[in-house]
């Protein structure tokens, strides 16, 4: 089953998630640590190389939850959950991520192993269970670097390290039938860890309830036909408000070739503007509106819905000015009134939203 989080109000935008205290800690062994700077100049010639390419982990972060999102095909198969997947398909996503790495870092082509990074040889390794990754002959026999990258969509979490590997039978356990092997408890102790606990972007329809995800993905049930693209999308932003919904999440949900434009149709007054509900995205100025609020602002891509209402004079919480007018954000006990119309420039047509 899914994992399912909390959901927030509206007027406290949800914080990131928890995070446990760093990959190591549970299978540090006494006398087994990284090796020092200077003692090994390739993995710190790899080490640097990727940090300095991606100082906070960014780059890192965004390729992992793209090649996720790519595999689940939400737009086509409305999943949302590695769970959904085949076990090809599990398989398979080790060779995505390193396909992904491949052409965001811009790596050159490896001699033997994957990636030339800096002048180095280096092998790249995926694995969805930390501590799962297989190393092949060619890379242990060479005494080769990797790069092991770990994540995990439940915990919204993920690690990338480097390592040198060998056969030396404490770094490396038995061989499999292709001959590969995984870290020993003392070799996962000699990985340098290049980023402390980064989070991965996190998956919306994955972290919610599953009483408010059968909402989204089937708004009326007593209907005799499947509801349509824009009802589902209509009830997303109705029911998850104060909260980033990001493209992937939109497609899921929609499952329609001009999935984008919908939640810009939802912000009709036929739709939840007549609940007094705005649907916030990137461009104009709807990210200042959303900071104006004490929400996130949306990145390229993202929407996050929330209902208002006019602000009384002297309200002393946080307004946004629309069209002239303050508006806060309303609570359960305020009236349902018609939400105000976003500012547009001419020339504005929302297609990369």
């Amino acid at each position: 089953m899914c994992h399912a989080d909390t959901l927030p109000t509206p007027s406290q935008p949800r914080r990131p998630p928890v995070r446990r205290a760093g990959p190591t800690e549970p299978h540090r062994l006494l006398g087994f640590d990284p090796p020092a700077l200077g003692a090994d100049p390739e993995l710190d010639a790899v080490s640097n190389a990727l940090q300095r390419a991606d100082q906070e982990g960014e780059m890192f972060a965004g390729v992992l939850r793209e090649t996720y999102d790519q595999l689940y095909d939400g737009q086509r198969t409305g999943r949302y959950c590695s769970e959904q997947l085949r076990k090809t398909e599990k398989t398979y996503m080790g060779t995505l991520v390193e396909i992904n790495l491949h052409r965001a870092f811009k790596f050159e082509d490896g001699v033997k192993m994957d990636y030339l990074i800096d002048g180095v040889d280096t092998d790249c390794k995926f694995s969805q269970k930390l501590g799962g990754w297989e190393i092949p002959p060619e890379a242990y026999e060479g005494k080769h670097v990797c790069l092991v990258v770990w994540a995990s969509d439940q915990e919204s979490r993920w690690e990338a390290g480097v390592i040198r590997v060998s056969d030396d039978p404490w770094l490396l356990g038995p061989e499999n039938r292709d001959r590969k092997r995984k870290l020993t408890p003392a070799g996962e102790s000699t990985i340098r860890w290049l980023y402390s606990r980064p989070a991965l972007p996190e998956n919306l329809l994955l972290h919610i309830p599953p009483l408010l995800r059968e909402k989204i993905f089937n708004p009326d049930p007593s209907a005799s036909r499947r509801s349509s693209g824009q009802s589902r999308i209509n009830m997303l932003f109705r029911l998850i408000q104060g909260r980033l919904v990001n493209r992937a999440s939109v497609l899921t949900v929609a499952q329609q070739k001009d999935s984008l434009k919908r939640p810009r149709d939802a912000r009709l007054p036929e739709h939840l503007g007549k609940e007094g509900i705005l649907v916030l995205g990137h461009q104009e100025h709807d990210p200042l509106i959303a900071e104006d609020l004490g929400l996130p602002r949306p990145p390229k891509g993202s929407f996050i819905s929330v209902r208002v209402i006019e602000a009384e004079d002297g309200y002393p919480g946080m307004t946004a000015e629309i069209a002239g007018q303050r508006y806060r954000l309303a609570t359960d006990s305020d009236p349902a009134r018609g939400a105000p119309e976003l500012p547009r420039g001419t020339s504005a047509s929302g297609e990369d939203e």
